[in-house]
Order: structure tokens, then sequence, then C-alpha cells
């Protein structure tokens, strides 16, 4: 049995952090862990109860970017988890990062500052 693919929305105002409530598996907000923050996920989850949705279903995933400081880079994803983020993504890009090497290396650096496990 195929599952449906689960649809994301980026979302920046209150109209799509309604949309992203109202229909969405999950959003990318656009905006820092913080007030702005948590306003928005206000907005997702009224939205999500008012169409009858369990807000706590609605993944959230933050964006960090790598600057080659791994203290900084975790404690960034930190305040993403304690902001309820479900997913986080790593940018390496603007990192001054020249080759595909380059940015996979910066990865495992990132891998290693979350403690997360090397793929098996």
């Amino acid at each position: 049995m195929q599952r449906p693919i689960p649809i994301w929305f980026g979302a920046q105002s209150p109209a799509a952090y309604k949309r992203a409530g109202r229909l969405g598996d999950g959003w990318f907000p656009q905006v820092r862990p913080g007030p702005e923050l948590d306003a928005a996920r206000g907005i997702v989850e009224q939205a999500a109860i008012a169409a009858g949705r369990d807000p706590a279903a609605i993944g959230m995933e933050g964006r960090v970017s790598w600057t080659g400081d791994p203290a900084e880079l975790s404690a960034e994803a930190d305040r993403w988890q304690e902001a309820g983020a479900s997913h986080l993504s790593v940018n390496t890009m603007r990192a001054g990062l020249a080759t595909v090497e380059q940015h996979l290396a910066a990865l495992e650096q990132a891998a290693g500052a979350l403690n997360l496990a090397p793929p098996r």
C-alpha cells in the first residue's frame, strides 16, 4: 500500500501559516526561534484546530546555517528543538565552500556536532 506524499508549506505570512495548519503535513518557517516563531506557531495551531486537525501531527522544520563552528551549530539546533521543531536542515551554502567534497565534509562535521550516527 502506498502512502500519500507529505505536503509541506513554506510560510512567512499569517495567510501562509493558516494554510499550513489547515492543509499541511508540515511547514518551513522563515523566522528563527523566538517571539515571531511563537506567534507563527500559534496561528498554525489555531488553523489546525479549526480544521479539525491535531496540531501536534504537523511537522516543523528548522534551518541552521553551517559557519564552521560546531558549537554554534549545536546551540542553534538546540534552540530549534526547544521551539518544537520536528525536523532540522543544515545549510552549507554561503559558507565559502568551493567543492562538493567540502560541503560533504562540513555536513560530516555537522552530524558529529549533532551526535548523529553515521549512515549504515
